[in-house]
């Protein structure tokens, strides 16, 4: 069974950036933690030695942040996102994403924008949640198969 990713995009006003420091102040106060990859984390329990729940990725490519930058450091967005299988509760998991996601958009002025780049509405919020519903129902299934 293949895995599934959600992803969260938060983008600046267009035409605009997130300023590194900013993003920084608000990765931490968010329960990210940067680690592994060169990028941002949430751990379970919101500490930073639980297991990685889903994490924040640069939008620009090759993704990654330098800490040691962050000050000369600009981008238009970042991603958030889960990829499951997860420990613990997929829903909890997911929501816990969202939460995330919408606090970094409202402390940065940032928008919310779905894998596409197209508008995040309450509307994609629960497709991304069926879509976990459907993973954890066909993954209980196949685990029943074996």
């Amino acid at each position: 069974m293949r895995d599934e990713v959600l992803v969260i995009n938060v983008m600046a006003p267009e035409g605009d950036y997130f300023e590194g420091n900013d993003l920084l102040r608000v990765m931490v106060a968010s329960g990210m933690r940067f680690g592994e990859m060169n990028i941002f984390h949430y751990h379970e329990g919101g500490g930073a030695d639980g297991a990685v729940i889903f994490s924040l990725a640069n939008i620009v490519v090759p993704g990654v942040f330098d800490l040691a930058q962050m000050e000369e450091f600009a981008t238009p967005g970042v991603s958030l996102f889960l990829a499951l299988p997860v420990e613990g509760e997929a829903i909890k998991a997911f929501d816990q994403l969202l939460s995330t996601a919408y606090t970094i958009a409202k402390l940065l002025g940032g928008e919310l924008k779905d894998e596409n780049r197209s508008v995040f509405t309450a509307q994609t919020a629960e497709h991304y949640r069926q879509r976990v519903m459907e993973y954890q129902r066909r993954r209980a299934l196949a685990m029943a198969q074996n």
